[in-house]
């Protein structure tokens, strides 16, 4: 099994949010949006390392292999986390952990891959 590369040394962290997710929002916000502040971030509010999602992606697909760390290679910013300060404030929280979304969208590309 071949060994995957990741930029830097996998500590800068990261918030992802699951498509299924800011769906949701979407259509939470739609009724509401008479009375949503102008501007109001997407996101869950928490993040990982890059380390963590390569370990949980490689746990939910079954990878066996190992990493390793270009340090020679950019890591970007050290944090990319968004303030859901005001999502609270209207009732809204996201419903998939990081380990569910990527479950879910392992298996949604395994039973399409080949359509």
């Amino acid at each position: 099994m071949p060994e995957i590369e990741i930029w830097g040394d996998g500590n800068s962290r990261r918030e992802f949010m699951y498509a299924e997710d800011l769906a949701d929002l979407v259509f939470y916000i739609i009724p509401k949006i008479e009375s949503i502040p102008n501007m109001v971030n997407a996101g869950l509010g928490y993040d990982y390392t890059v380390n963590d999602y390569y370990k949980i992606i490689a746990e939910e697909i079954g990878y066996t292999g190992t990493f390793f760390h270009d340090l020679t290679k950019p890591t970007g910013m050290k944090r990319k986390l968004v303030d859901i300060s005001l999502l609270n404030k209207i009732g809204w929280s996201s419903h998939f952990n990081l380990r569910d979304g990527i479950r879910k969208t392992y298996n949604y590309y395994l039973e399409n891959q080949y359509k």
